[in-house]
């Protein structure tokens, strides 16, 4: 009987601590999913020309590759690593 009141003591925190968090908007769902397929498409790419290439691709390569500057691909980068965190 001790073991079933742990358990729900620990889930009763649990979701204490959750509600704590605040949820996604709809809009910032579908903003960050879309920030995360882009960058998943651009790793896929690279991943692409890194095995045709031999050889692992600079980011300046990779950026040409996918007709963006440099600046812009790390803009994505940088995006797409925070909404993975976010989503």
């Amino acid at each position: 009987m001790r073991t079933l009141q742990n358990s729900t003591d620990l889930v009763r925190t649990y979701l204490k601590e959750i509600g704590r968090v605040p949820l996604l908007s709809h809009e910032e769902e579908i903003v960050l999913g879309k920030q995360v397929q882009r960058l998943v498409a651009l790793e896929a790419k690279r991943q692409t020309l890194e095995e045709t290439a031999g050889q692992p691709l600079s980011l300046e390569t990779w950026a040409e590759a996918v007709s963006l500057s440099g600046a812009e691909l790390r803009k994505i980068i940088r995006e797409g690593e925070l909404a993975k965190r976010r989503w």
